[in-house]
């Protein structure tokens, strides 16, 4: 190909090339994200050698959630009742943000809601605990879900909730049950 006196054939560098393709990728993740589902939902459940009386004061009181849901290294206060609707928990996590727990609703050894809110209401979980007797213990069906909103990096995040939420919820029922067994004994 001939090219005319005094023109020059665009040629695009390498680096050049490389950058607008990482651009392009980019790009292309990002508007993936947006069109990815931001809501989750979590459910795992486990059987605790107790009866529901013995489990439902684990559930209903904040400040007994350390011992079996830990969250690492905080600085928590609690406000409201001790136990039940209103009982609530803030803390302070240098990784997690700032939060704060509330328990919604409760049903007497059957049923414990809550909603946690993180980096003042950005992210937001809402979750059951539900109790039914199994044999001579107590059936703890956890559900927990939420929406990451329009972030299209956290649409991702959403895609992998049940996993990494799920091995979470998975090892505190197993605590639950230690503490609840030590407690019986």
């Amino acid at each position: 190909m001939a090219s005319l006196p005094g023109s020059h054939p665009r040629v695009l560098s390498f680096p050049l090339k490389v950058l607008s393709s990482a651009i392009v990728l980019l790009m292309l993740a990002l508007l993936i994200g947006f069109l990815l589902p931001s809501r989750w939902d979590v459910e795992r459940s486990a059987v605790v050698s107790a009866p529901p009386a013995a489990v439902f004061p684990w559930l209903d009181n904040p400040q007994r959630w350390d011992q079996w849901a830990p969250l690492g290294e905080v600085i928590a206060t609690f406000s409201g009742p001790p136990r039940g609707a209103g009982a609530s928990r803030r803390w302070t996590h240098p990784e997690v943000g700032d939060g704060v727990f509330t328990i919604l609703s409760t049903i007497l050894d059957r049923e414990v809601r809550y909603r946690v809110e993180v980096q003042g209401g950005r992210m937001v979980t809402e979750g059951t605990l539900r109790l039914s007797v199994e044999g001579t213990g107590t059936r703890v069906t956890w559900q927990e879900q939420g929406d990451f909103g329009r972030n299209p990096l956290l649409g991702y995040l959403a895609r992998s909730m049940d996993r990494m939420q799920g091995a979470q919820m998975e090892g505190s029922l197993a605590r639950l049950g230690e503490q609840v067994s030590e407690a019986e004994d």
